[in-house]
């Protein structure tokens, strides 16, 4: 179990770096064993966190960081401080984006169904983007960013009637967009824990 607060990885002898699938765990020598009859020094290591995607200077530490690595060991200075205190509001503003994200979506699913073919109005369409912005540049650096966008807004014309005409994207078009979202989204923060 990993604690949510990150901390720097500490620079000490002994702190190497393991991957498995997307993450990169650091592990910490805890006691070296030599074999006098195979001539051999076997390693013992114990997991001490895992890396912070995009930060490789920080990890999401455990229980053995904190049994390894006294208090005094783990002071920081101003910088670093600055640094952990930067990625947890960025952490923090991404749960809330997500969160709003997933009420919008509940409360959308029932409307696309009754007005599927039926244009989204200026309103909705920027009440959704005021979410899904912010979204799309959180992931821009993920492989799937190119597949997400905001929805572009609704265009009145006039036809040749003097008939007011709107265009735009449905409501079921809408729900496309925010599906291919709601999939980045748990790609995104299954990585990121």
């Amino acid at each position: 179990m990993f604690l949510q607060t990150p901390v720097i990885i500490p620079r000490r002898k002994g702190i190497t770096f393991r991957t498995k699938g997307k993450r990169t765990y650091v592990q910490y020598e805890t006691k070296r064993i030599w074999d006098p009859t195979r001539k051999y020094t076997r390693v013992e290591r114990c997991e001490i966190g895992v890396q912070v995607p995009g930060i490789p200077e920080m990890m999401l530490p455990n229980e053995n960081y904190l049994q390894y690595f006294p208090e005094e060991e783990r002071k920081m200075n101003e910088d670093e401080k600055e640094l952990i205190e930067e990625y947890t509001a960025k952490r923090d503003r991404g749960y809330m984006l997500k969160d709003f994200f997933d009420h919008l979506y509940f409360e959308f699913q029932p409307m696309s169904r009754r007005k599927q073919d039926t244009v989204m109005n200026e309103d909705k369409v920027k009440r959704l983007n005021r979410v899904l912005g912010p979204l799309t540049e959180m992931m821009k650096e993920e492989e799937y960013a190119e597949f997400l966008q905001t929805i572009p807004e609704p265009k009145r014309s006039t036809n040749k009637d003097g008939e007011e005409i709107i265009t735009g994207m449905t409501y079921s078009d809408v729900e496309l967009l925010m599906s291919q979202f709601k999939g980045a989204l748990s790609r995104f923060f299954s990585r990121k824990r």
